[in-house]
């Protein structure tokens, strides 16, 4: 597999976490409706049999990496003085080019939010929350009803970026399976203008495609022997050193998009994922490697062919004993 890297730009709040899972999905509804159904089928093929099309990493700010679920001593980091574990918990940002030094040496290149948008030259939060008040709605009466269950308003979590933040998705892509770049691009593109996750019909999740390119060349240590996860993974039956594997673990609660919510059921399957940024030492390590995981099928009971993205496109990085 090749690996790209695509510039996107958001344009207004999100009501869904950016996740490279997530954002599989939505690439797969958007191919179905560009190319058909027989497009995505044929793409499809082979996907849980380690034989992936596309897999997608988390949307990272353009430059930088997230510290990984690792413990902090082993970063480099010092915990002994408690009255630093506070500012030590928030450097959780690193700069890309911390790659080529080994795990022992990050901490002392992770930066805190406000630094790192210091360092983009931006002022402002990276991130701003706000919860936005609604209520259910009668579509046959327009209005929210009446009894004791009419009038039900609920809380919707949003999450807006800063106006001039850029955020990287990192794409490994099969050409031989007849996807280019181009084709991610446009099905990218149609996400962005249709708007990705909750609330999309809203108004939410919209964001512009900048710039795609082959990233060839990654940062990368003189002698890696682990991987850094750039998206949510499922690292389950496949060897690896224990003793050198550090995540958070998650279950993702999914849910169909696009029309498949007209069916009546749209819930998935739950799945126990390592979140991103996780560090996994394999076994046997193969430098040419893109991603690890594998993917999961049988999340549906709607739709039977469903699958879910537990790859993840890697980095190499380096533990201070190379083995």
């Amino acid at each position: 597999m090749k690996l790209y890297r695509i510039l996107i730009h958001p344009g207004t709040a999100f009501a869904t976490p950016l996740k490279g899972d997530t954002l599989f999905g939505q690439c797969c509804w958007a191919i179905r409706n560009l190319w058909g159904e027989a497009r995505l089928i044929e793409l499809l093929q082979g996907y849980t049999d380690n034989q992936p099309f596309l897999v997608l990493s988390d949307p990272v700010p353009a430059g930088f990496l997230v510290r990984p679920a690792a413990p902090p001593h082993l970063l480099g980091l010092d915990t002994e003085n408690p009255r630093e574990r506070k500012q030590i918990k928030a450097r959780r940002w690193l700069p890309e080019d911390v790659l080529t030094k080994p795990v022992g040496a990050w901490g002392q290149e992770a930066l805190s939010e406000a630094d790192m948008m210091d360092r983009l030259q931006l002022k402002g939060p990276f991130l701003r929350h706000e919860n936005r008040t609604h209520n259910s709605l009668n579509r046959l009466t327009g209005t929210t009803g009446a009894g004791e269950t009419g009038f039900a308003p609920y809380d919707r979590a949003l999450t807006w970026y800063h106006p001039e933040v850029r955020l990287s998705v990192y794409a490994a892509l099969d050409d031989d399976r007849y996807f280019t770049l181009k084709d991610l691009s446009e099905a990218l593109v149609a996400i962005g203008q249709q708007g990705y996750g909750k609330e999309a019909s809203s108004g939410l999740g919209k964001f512009e495609v900048l710039d795609a390119a082959p990233y060839d060349d990654p940062p990368r240590p003189a002698a890696p022997n682990a991987w850094l996860t750039l998206a949510p993974s499922a690292p389950q039956g496949q060897q690896w050193k224990a003793e050198r594997c550090y995540y958070e673990t998650f279950t993702r609660f999914g849910r169909h998009g696009d029309r498949a919510v007209l069916g009546g059921k749209p819930f998935k399957n739950p799945v126990l994922m390592a979140d991103s940024f996780a560090i996994l030492t394999p076994a046997i390590f193969e430098p040419s490697a893109r991603i690890t995981g594998r993917g999961i099928g049988g999340v549906s009971k709607a739709i039977g062919t469903a699958v879910h993205q537990g790859y993840a496109p890697v980095f190499g990085v380096q533990w201070e004993e190379a083995q």
